[in-house]
């Protein structure tokens, strides 16, 4: 085979475009926005066949070649973000909760998750393509986002979602290289508030935190029916909104008194995590209770850490559990 018709894993990218309609593709030859991911194994076509292993027909063999039969066709994207930017971000987070960005520069989206109704996430067409080989997956949300960052390289995203279906396709994309800032691990802060669910600009900081992830999922599921389809048929916010912050820190008396002790005492932490450079900034503001803290996990450059873990938790004061608001200079979803 020749090496020109292969695919090349240095022409592989995944590109986004905000649907209009869920479900359905938009024009594919114009717009969108390049993510970047890590470039294999972000796709999984989801296509289950039942070849009937249960049917008796009197042979060694019971597989016949002509009866398999399409049951349906779930394809999921595991998405590996090695270096998020924060004009991507904001389309991550659109996958969970649908949000109208400020009018000015650095534009404010901001992801108040309601414990109490509908975050409308907004559904997304993915083109996965090799440079040779492309394909199309619709309506695509998000089940799960990771958000991570340390001190030795750039914050990173992960993020498994589901689509309705997929197909081969051939359009030409004419999306360009983002040139939005990427966010170094070492601008962000943390800050605690107490019992208070944090503000943006609220809190103690601490300079403690070596390390960060946070993992959240929003609720949100596909919904299959009888419905003359081998595709899901709608979505719904039908699941718990669920999340947690896990964190390496410096083993220091201002950290042990904060974490250790609300640990000891059950008592909920109000956290702000803060990245700024220039003009852009991000927020992560949450409320959480430790569920696990262990004492002398660990040394960093000599010094005992304490490795962390706190699960979202509903604040009944300001009705919030989770909060994200990214200034960004991207002005409009792709």
């Amino acid at each position: 085979m020749p090496a020109a018709s292969a695919g090349n894993v240095i022409f592989s990218k995944l590109v986004a475009f905000a649907e209009a309609t869920p479900g359905t593709v938009p024009t594919l030859t114009s717009g969108g926005r390049k993510l970047l991911v890590s470039p294999t194994g972000v796709l999984s076509a989801g296509t289950t066949l039942d070849l009937g292993p249960e049917r008796s027909v009197a042979l060694r063999n019971p597989l016949l070649s002509n009866t398999a039969t399409l049951v349906s066709v779930e394809p999921t994207i595991s998405a590996s973000v090695p270096a998020v930017s924060i004009g991507e971000l904001p389309i991550w987070l659109s996958m969970t909760k649908t949000v109208t960005p400020g009018t000015a520069s650095p534009y404010s989206w901001d992801y108040n998750y309601s414990m109490t109704t509908a975050n409308n996430p907004k559904t997304y067409s993915l083109v996965a393509t090799d440079g040779q080989q492309q394909y199309v997956v619709d309506y695509c949300l998000a089940e799960s986002i990771t958000i991570a960052a340390d001190r030795s390289g750039l914050t990173n995203l992960s993020a498994n979602l589901f689509g309705q279906t997929i197909e081969k396709n051939s359009a030409t994309l004419a999306d360009g290289t983002p040139t939005s800032p990427f966010m170094a691990g070492r601008l962000w802060n943390c800050y605690q508030s107490g019992t208070t669910f944090p503000g943006t600009a609220t809190g103690t900081a601490f300079q403690y935190l070596l390390d960060f992830s946070l993992e959240f999922n929003a609720g949100i599921t596909k919904q299959a029916y009888l419905a003359g389809t081998t595709s899901f048929s709608t979505h719904a916010e039908s699941n718990p909104f669920t999340g947690t912050l896990t964190m390496t820190v410096s083993s220091t008396a201002s950290a042990v008194s904060v974490w250790y002790d609300a640990y000891q005492a059950g008592t909920p932490v109000g956290v702000r995590l803060t990245w700024t450079s220039g003009s852009c900034s991000a927020h992560i503001l949450c409320m959480v209770v430790p569920t696990e803290v262990q004492p002398m996990a660990g040394a960093e450059d000599g010094l005992t850490t304490m490795a962390v873990t706190g699960t979202l938790v509903y604040d009944a004061t300001s009705a919030k559990s989770l909060q994200i608001i990214v200034n960004s200079d991207l002005s409009a979803l792709p």
